[in-house]
């Protein structure tokens, strides 16, 4: 049998069916992987085949539709295709729930859309633990909805409240979370996954029915009677418009097609899914969602110099606030790279070693990471009211107030510490890089990085070059922001630099607007209700 996207061997009876999207560096579906995955079924089917593992030959489980798909797609043909991948799903659903042949689901890395209701189809879900597995519903964040059935398996796999959750969120799941929620049943080391699969299969394993009982009972005190069911729905609705202010149709028709196959059945369920699908991918928000999408995907592979980086392995980080503790704990924790925050005295020492120490045990807190990992963190991370520790750092990214002869006494104390070829990076909102520079002995290795408050959830970096800024730390600087977990832009020095600059003119028209004797709730309510998180 000739596959394209697939790799499929079979010893003693035991399938094991690794996707691998040719050509592409992670799996997606699309019509060429629809039309191979019939063909492996057509085996898979067979008599000889008496358990399937089903797994990925790549770093990544499935990370869900091609996007690049949904450019192609009008609303008749996007209902038609998404009927179309339903059946080819139930084929893979009817092994184990018709022909009795148990087909495991070996997940690690990105588990995503397509990618966890194919893992649903299995009767038994294994994860691999780490950081890396990420299990969940994003749709509504490109404004569409699950299609291959997630609206009607996640419900029926951890409860209506939980899969509504996740599907209106789009929020991802870890490898542990998931198994809390029941969404998988068996986490086991990365390098053990095929291992613990493959011994699944012969078992015959079944799904284990995760969720506590407590959880159950709870669930099915609400879920299994129409009031219940009523009050569920209300409050999830709710939930919702308070975030979208009615702005973005996907969550609402999610909602809507959870609640048809509740309440008559998953095959009506089916069919408002693949309805509300071809309605949605070809709506003006969809469309303006994937855009920024694209938009995002075309920044990460952008380097914007061809120079290449300076390794970093140690950062020093002058300020411990709350941006200096914010940019010490990505540095630590995503870039996994060891951080020494300096400060005035060791009281401001403690305050930024004690912000770094909450972020990381609130991801603990939220079941996001191990205690041992949070531990190895930490253990990257120190601190001085000196500048000893800091000579031998690849990095020093300055974080204290907005005081341009402070900023530039740093700079000079810095440079007299600091061994050559160190880059030093400024934290600012609005003061020029080459101001800061002026005094510097080296003003090639002066750079802006500019982070946005609160550093650990907001992912822009706005990477500020001058005239002299070398293109290598420029290189050093985008490569840094990238392992911190940013998005990067760079931009030219200049007043304001580009954020504050297209700022400025919103926050304006906000004040001539309260000249002219609007309230400043009205001004507020009216550009949360356009959209905007919070008014100017």
């Amino acid at each position: 049998m000739e596959l394209t996207h697939f790799r499929l061997t079979v010893e003693d009876g035991i399938a094991v069916v690794a996707m691998d999207r040719a050509g592409e560096p992670m799996n997606t579906i699309g019509p060429d992987l629809m039309a191979d995955m019939s063909a492996v079924l057509d085996r898979l089917e067979s008599d000889d085949v008496t358990a399937v593992v089903w797994t990925s030959a790549k770093k990544d489980f499935l990370a869900g539709a091609d996007i690049r798909w949904f450019e192609t797609l009008d609303q008749e043909s996007a209902e038609a295709a998404i009927i179309a991948g339903h059946a080819v799903f139930a084929r893979l659903e009817a092994l184990h729930r018709e022909r009795g042949k148990p087909v495991i689901a070996a997940i690690r890395g990105a588990c995503l859309g397509g990618g966890l209701e194919m893992a649903m189809l299995a009767s038994y879900r294994i994860a691999a633990d780490g950081d890396r597995t990420q299990v969940g519903q994003p749709e509504v964040q490109l404004g569409v909805i699950p299609a291959g059935g997630g609206t009607q398996r996640l419900p029926a796999l951890v409860g209506i409240a939980a899969a509504l959750d996740l599907i209106l969120s789009g929020r991802p799941l870890t490898a542990r979370q998931a198994k809390r929620m029941g969404v998988v049943d068996e986490v086991v080391a990365d390098e053990m996954l095929l291992e613990a699969a493959l011994r699944r299969a012969r078992e015959g394993a079944a799904h284990s029915g995760a969720r506590s009982l407590l959880d159950r009972v709870k669930g099915a005190a609400l879920e299994g009677n129409p009031a219940g069911r009523r009050m569920l729905f209300s409050r999830a609705e709710k939930t919702m418009l308070a975030e979208t202010k009615g702005n973005y149709p996907a969550p609402a028709r999610a909602l809507e097609a959870v609640r048809i196959g509740v309440e008559h059945g998953r095959e009506r369920g089916l069919a408002a899914e693949a309805r509300f699908f071809g309605e949605l991918v070809a709506s003006p928000q969809s469309r303006a969602l994937r855009s920024i999408f694209f938009a995002g995907q075309e920044l990460k592979k952008e380097r914007w110099v061809t120079e290449a980086a300076h390794p970093v392995s140690k950062v020093g980080v002058l300020g411990g606030g709350l941006m200096g503790g914010g940019i010490a704990a990505v540095t630590a924790w995503r870039a996994g790279k060891t951080v020494r925050i300096k400060e005035v005295d060791d009281a401001g020492v403690g305050r930024g070693l004690g912000y770094v120490n909450k972020v990381i045990a609130d991801r603990v807190r939220r079941r996001r990471m191990a205690s041992s990992e949070a531990e190895r963190i930490m253990n990257r991370v120190s601190g001085s009211s000196g500048w000893s520790g800091l000579g031998n750092a690849d990095v020093l990214i300055e974080a204290v107030f907005e005081d341009l002869a402070l900023k530039q006494a740093i700079l000079q104390e810095a440079e007299a510490v600091a061994r050559a070829g160190t880059v030093f990076a400024s934290n600012t909102s609005s003061l020029p890089i080459a101001d800061i520079a002026a005094i510097s002995a080296h003003p090639e290795t002066v750079i802006g990085m500019h982070y946005f408050s609160p550093v650990e959830r907001m992912p822009l970096l706005e990477v500020i070059v001058t005239e002299d800024t070398a293109d290598w730390v420029t290189a050093t600087a985008v490569e840094l922001g990238k392992a911190q977990g940013k998005t990067v832009i760079v931009v030219n020095d200049g007043t304001g630099f580009y954020t504050t600059r297209i700022f400025g003119p919103y926050t304006n028209e906000a004040a001539f607007l309260l000249e002219e004797g609007a309230a400043i709730e009205a001004v507020d309510e009216a550009m949360v209700r356009w959209g905007f998180p919070v008014g100017p």
